[in-house]
């Protein structure tokens, strides 16, 4: 699939900043705001479909079966009448972040089964990513969709399965471009204008205005009401989430350098040219050259 050209490709490389709010965006500040339920409550009923009335919070750590298994902690899990729900945030893009959320769901499935039961009851689970990254999409895609929901189909008639258990949530921050919290006309837009811009939405605001119900949000993500241990965790994840950016930036340059390099090196290969001559154009070894 094509990656689309609306993208806010600069929010990959934005770093968080102290402000009046917490960067949302930032894992301690995403699980300490979505901690309170009232908060919780609105983000998930703002986005997915069912209507939920009241949710219990399960432990962010997924129980093993046996020592080998795979540890995971996660950002939010909690119960419902309706579903069980899990809420990840996402900065950066990895490889298998697909393969992660899937293994979640799975995992929040199968525990539902105790061993000794004869009949199968599963609640619905609903995985909700808010990815602060790029994803891609077909060229189809309506510019301007920030929220993909996917669940189980039929392949031609793309009927739903029936009693489908599990589905998949992605609010797009990437895929925002609007900048005036005015003109937001739906609550998953105005969701995503906060997760990106929280310290602007501070300082450009003495009144903000109507806040169309959001204003418990900005209560529970106000700096000056941490402790001095809560300041001190959120500053340490701010520094990591500083040097992670970094990181990230210089892998991504280097990456570009070896693309380069690789394409100096095809172009001279194609020519006849030496191996040993097109090493010390490209700066390639000649084993790398050798799998051109």
């Amino acid at each position: 699939m094509d990656i689309q050209h609306d993208y806010d490709f600069e929010e990959q490389l934005d770093v968080p900043v102290i402000s009046k709010y917490l960067d949302l965006r930032v894992d301690w500040a995403f699980k300490y705001v979505f901690s309170k339920k009232e908060i919780l409550l609105k983000l998930l009923n703002d986005i997915l479909p069912p209507t939920i009335t009241d949710l219990e919070y399960l432990p962010n750590e997924i129980p093993v079966m046996n020592e080998k298994d795979k540890r995971s902690t996660l950002d939010v899990i909690c119960d419902s009448p309706e579903g069980k729900f899990l809420v990840e945030m996402q900065r950066r893009r990895t490889a298998d972040i697909d393969d992660r959320l899937a293994y979640y769901s799975a995992t929040l499935v199968q525990r539902q089964i105790e061993r000794k039961s004869e009949i199968y009851r599963v609640q619905h689970v609903y995985v909700l990513c808010v990815a602060s990254y790029v994803r891609r999409h077909s060229a189809e895609t309506p510019p301007g969709k920030l929220l993909f929901g996917y669940d189980y189909r039929e392949n031609e008639t793309f009927e739903l399965l029936e009693n489908s258990k599990t589905s998949f949530y992605y609010l797009e921050l990437s895929r925002m471009k609007e900048r005036d919290w005015e003109k937001l006309q739906k609550n998953p837009e105005r969701w995503c204008y906060l997760f990106k811009n929280m310290s602007k939405f501070a300082n450009e605001r003495d009144m903000p205005g109507d806040m169309h119900g959001f204003e418990a949000v900005l209560e529970a993500a106000r700096v000056d009401c941490l402790s001095p241990e809560e300041m001190d965790n959120y500053q340490d994840m701010l520094t990591a989430v500083k040097n992670e950016i970094r990181s990230a930036h210089l892998y991504d340059i280097q990456q570009a350098e070896v693309r380069g390099k690789a394409e100096v090196a095809k172009a001279l290969k194609s020519l006849d040219v030496p191996a040993d001559t097109i090493a010390k154009a490209s700066g390639l070894s000649l084993e790398e050259i050798a799998k051109l």
